[in-house]
């Protein structure tokens, strides 16, 4: 679905005030905008294109989008509107917006959605926007984008444009955290239907449904830190910091910094598992003796049979894998770095 221009005079967008007070605590050191370009946004310098995926978020964000489209038109910037209709037209939309020379793409969603569009955005010249939408929202929490509607569109029309890096496993991409071990068991137990819930707690109703009958793999890793072997509770590989609707499993990533941050978890017992959980909410897993968190550009896991690997929340890959840091590889409107 298309629409061009979208005007409707009779919504009230009073609501809508802008708030320029963020700050993006992932990042380890100041945000660094892109050098010789034009570095706050600018409006009306081209067409720009809006993808909602209408289902995320409940179906919020399809009435995202539907205000966003009429807030940006009030304020005369000419925009496109496409809704998916899908699992993967949202990356076939942003691949004809590529190839057509857009300047400026907007996602409307979550997670999921913007994990569709990586293929055609990564190292490309378009701008990408994000209006969170969705059920964990964990890549703008991890940015400092507000989920408010008002809030997020005051950083589309006065952020600033950086480079983030991203997550690759093989051709496929990933920007938040990339899970494997009992992690990844439990996306694909809420990804395939058998889990009630979404979010935060589906993950938490499905961890306590499979902890007890989970068996820890032989895991080796290796990466620039060496060498590891052991049997692994779970390695979570992070682009930005949080997983799983605000699970803070490595707090010190940093989307700029070329590297990806990764957490090991020893074998533990249930009940230690289940003692460590609520702390991982604000990185407190982090003091525990089996828990350790190491920093890498890339990363390679082999294990005693296939496993699987989700990404996003997403399915990406099995067992064996290497998992890399492609530096600077998205452009991004982000909250201006305050002092």
């Amino acid at each position: 679905m298309r629409l061009s221009r979208v005007r409707d005079s009779l919504l009230n967008l009073n609501h809508l005030k802008p708030n320029l007070q963020y700050r993006p605590s992932c990042f380890q050191q100041p945000i660094k905008p892109i050098l010789g370009a034009y570095n706050e946004v600018d409006l009306f310098l081209e067409n720009w294109v809006l993808i909602a995926n209408p289902a995320a978020g409940g179906g919020r964000a399809r009435k995202a989008a539907e205000r966003a489209a009429r807030f940006l038109d009030r304020c005369g910037q000419p925009l496109d509107v496409y809704y998916t209709r899908a699992s993967g037209h949202a990356g076939e939309l942003a691949r004809q917006a590529v190839a057509a020379g857009t300047k400026r793409l907007i996602v409307c969603g979550g997670d999921g959605t913007i994990v569709e569009l990586l293929p055609a955005l990564a190292h490309q010249p378009t701008t990408l926007a994000l209006l969170p939408a969705g059920t964990s929202n964990d890549f703008a929490r991890g940015l400092g984008i507000p989920r408010r509607l008002g809030s997020a569109l005051d950083i589309l029309q006065h952020g600033q444009i950086c480079k983030l890096d991203l997550g690759r496993i093989g051709d496929r991409w990933f920007c938040t955290v990339a899970a494997f071990g009992f992690d990844a068991e439990i996306n694909h137990a809420v990804n395939s239907g058998r889990i009630p819930f979404s979010g935060t707690s589906g993950y938490l109703y499905a961890t306590f449904k499979h902890l007890a009958a989970y068996r820890p793999p032989q895991v080796c890793l290796s990466g620039e830190f060496g060498e590891y072997r052991g049997e692994i509770f779970l390695v979570a590989t992070g682009n930005t910091r949080s997983y799983g609707g605000g699970m803070r499993i490595v707090p010190r990533a940093d989307p700029q910094d070329g590297n990806l941050d990764v957490c090991i978890v020893d074998k533990l017992s249930t009940r230690s598992i289940l003692k460590l959980l609520p702390r991982v909410f604000w990185g407190g897993h982090l003091n525990h003796p089996a828990v350790r968190c190491l920093r890498t550009s890339w990363l390679r896991i082999e294990t005693d049979a296939p496993r699987l690997i989700y990404a996003d929340g997403e399915h990406l890959g099995e067992t064996p894998a290497l998992l890399r840091s492609a530096p600077a590889a998205l452009s991004m409107i982000l909250p201006k770095n305050t002092p």
